[in-house]
């Protein structure tokens, strides 16, 4: 046992120097600056980044981002409509759709499509990769069906466009169907409002409306003059899209659609229909080449019905191979008038003072030599007074008439009253007329001339010229635009001599004269027949089997309110205007005065007209 007082005694513990506290908060405050300036570094960072990208770069990053989520689609404009005066529509526009594809989307969407496929092989289990496959349909087949056009085709043109943005399916899908294709999600596939132009009444209208092409664009007749006020101006849309092409958000409208200018026409949709009937009519039943008319107000200048057989329809696209049948042959057709000038040619010697109605000139014995050319009359009428030359239609007489004038006063008061120029309604292609000047002309083309020959006259200039005789010698620029104030008109010719003529135009219709068959019951009618023979092909002459039957007239002589102006071209049989064309234009006149309510000015049961 050890004896407590010999055991060793206990060492005392070194006692540890205790750190400085002045070196401890020292280091303290070197890491909290430490870690404070780091963190302001990265908020400075984070704020100069923040700075950059949404100021300095603002407009690229916004760039990039549109370029992938949107699409500026057009707003197509409604095209304005053509009415006629009473405001029945004569061409409208009905909501038509447009299927588009964009090969772009469709590709890239398909390539995702097969990448996730592949990943879904190695990872079958995976979810997140089965909710990001695309719902879109993909299968071609199915889009052409769809659509209703060609398997091959389509797949044809994606491979040719694979970049493209923008490749139209099929045009003038109706909304139903287009509605049907675009529920089913086709990647990449959407449709487009636009508008089909419709023409209620074709056939007696389209040479005036003319028509537009799929686009809608106007391309032939007031469609294609009026294009611009027609047209309107279309709007844009934006249109966010998320990878697949789905539309995520409602479309902003970012330019407002301004509609086209509705036009009113100062045709009669009634008058036209019954002028195209009869042509037909004609036409056909002189196995004819072609009839044209138009009626004009006397009183206004408004052309109210402007027609010719054949013609077209223009809501068949696939009918539109008769060029022919597409022209409007009273305003671009040019011909020799034949004895429908002579009306003119007599005005000329009354204006210049050197003949009455009552002049008398020798016509015996019926033909007259000029240099190597014959004017030659159907009879020896022997001596006619000025009114019997218009009467009979005497070729000599009127070619007396203006070989007794000054050489420069036929052509010139042609031009005055408005041959030779193109009239103010301006139409596409309208042709001007020749009326050669004074210095261009023998004394044989001026006696030729006299008789409607050696010039070209177009339906729309004859009838001014007849209008302008019933107007009291007041012309009124003609017009396919309903007027909504009287025009001014222009004193082309001295109101007696005007009315001397009219007075003669009307006796040409009676008993005696050419044109019996233009009487209407009820009404005093007045006119001048034509019998025009053909230029040959080669241009060496004239044709003795091709000829042009005219009609100009005008009603009811008290008071006249219509001109209207009948051409048939080569019928066969007869070819007379007096019997071919002079009975187009009774019927046409009957019926146009009994629907504008023109009262009548002779008793019903008289048979010839009374002054």
């Amino acid at each position: 046992m050890v004896d407590k007082q010999n055991k060793a005694p206990r060492q005392p513990r070194k006692k540890q120097q205790p750190i400085s506290a002045k070196s401890s908060v020292a280091v303290d405050m070197w890491r909290y600056y430490l870690m404070w300036g780091v963190v302001l570094l990265c908020f400075i960072m984070l704020v100069g980044r923040a700075f950059y990208v949404q100021v300095i770069n603002k407009d690229f990053l916004q760039n990039k981002a549109n370029a992938n989520i949107l699409r500026t689609e057009k707003l197509k404009a409604m095209r304005g409509v053509i009415s006629d005066r009473h405001g029945v529509p004569l061409a409208i526009s009905t909501p038509i759709m447009k299927v588009v594809i964009d090969p772009r989307e469709y590709f890239e969407t398909k390539a995702q499509f097969e990448k996730i496929t592949e990943e879904l092989k190695k990872t079958p289990e995976s979810r997140k990769l089965k909710r990001q496959l695309p719902d879109e349909n993909l299968n071609l087949d199915e889009l052409a069906d769809a659509v209703g056009i060609d398997r091959a085709d389509l797949k044809k043109k994606l491979a040719e466009r694979p970049r493209s943005r923008y490749l139209v399916l099929k045009k003038e899908v109706p909304p139903p169907q287009a509605d049907i294709i675009t529920k089913r999600k086709f990647a990449g596939v959407y449709s487009e409002k636009m508008y089909k132009r419709y023409y209620p009444q074709p056939q007696p209208n389209a040479q005036i409306i003319g028509l537009t092409n799929s686009e809608g664009t106007g391309i032939e007749g007031l469609e294609m003059q009026l294009n611009t006020r027609l047209a309107g101006e279309d709007g844009e849309q934006k249109i966010s899209r998320d990878k697949h092409g789905n539309r995520i958000a409602t479309p902003e409208v970012i330019k407002e659609v301004t509609p086209g200018e509705n036009v009113t026409l100062s045709i009669d949709s009634r008058l036209q229909y019954i002028m195209y009937r009869e042509l037909t009519a004609v036409g056909v039943a002189n196995n004819a080449r072609s009839a044209s008319a138009i009626a004009v107000d006397v009183k206004t200048g408004e052309i109210l019905a402007m027609g010719s057989w054949p013609s077209y329809n223009p809501n068949d696209k696939n009918g539109l191979k008769n060029k022919d049948a597409m022209r409007n042959r009273g305003a671009i057709d040019m011909f020799e008038p034949g004895s429908t000038m002579k009306p003119f040619t007599v005005a000329a010697g009354l204006e210049s003072g050197k003949y009455t109605p009552n002049s008398i000139i020798n016509t015996s014995p019926g033909t007259m030599r000029l240099g190597s050319h014959t004017i030659r009359d159907t009879h020896n009428y022997g001596s006619l007074t000025v009114t019997g030359v218009i009467i009979k239609s005497s070729n000599v007489g009127s070619a007396k008439i203006a070989l007794s004038l000054p050489k420069e006063t036929l052509p010139s008061f042609f031009r005055k009253v408005g041959f030779g120029q193109r009239s103010a309604v301006k139409f596409p292609g309208e042709s001007s007329g020749l009326v050669l000047p004074p210095n261009k002309l023998n004394s044989s083309q001026i006696g030729t001339m006299a008789y409607g020959y050696g010039l070209n006259a177009t339906i729309l200039q004859l009838a001014q010229g007849y209008a302008m005789l019933a107007n009291h010698g007041v012309e009124y620029p003609l017009s396919l635009y309903k007027l909504q104030d009287q025009p001014k008109g222009k004193q082309v010719l001295e109101p007696k001599i005007a009315d001397d003529v009219l007075l003669m135009l009307e006796q040409v219709t009676m008993p005696g004269g050419t044109a019996k068959q233009a009487n209407i019951p009820g009404y005093r009618v007045g006119g001048k027949t034509g019998t025009a023979h053909k230029l040959r092909p080669d241009h060496k002459g004239y044709s003795n089997t091709e000829y042009r039957a005219l009609f100009a007239g005008v009603a009811p002589i008290s008071d006249p309110r219509l001109a209207i102006i009948v051409v048939v071209e080569n019928p066969r049989g007869q070819y007379y205007g007096g019997l071919v064309a002079a009975p187009v234009f009774a019927k046409i006149m009957q019926e146009s005065l009994r629907l504008m309510n023109v009262p009548l000015d002779k008793p019903l049961d008289s048979i010839n007209p009374s002054k």
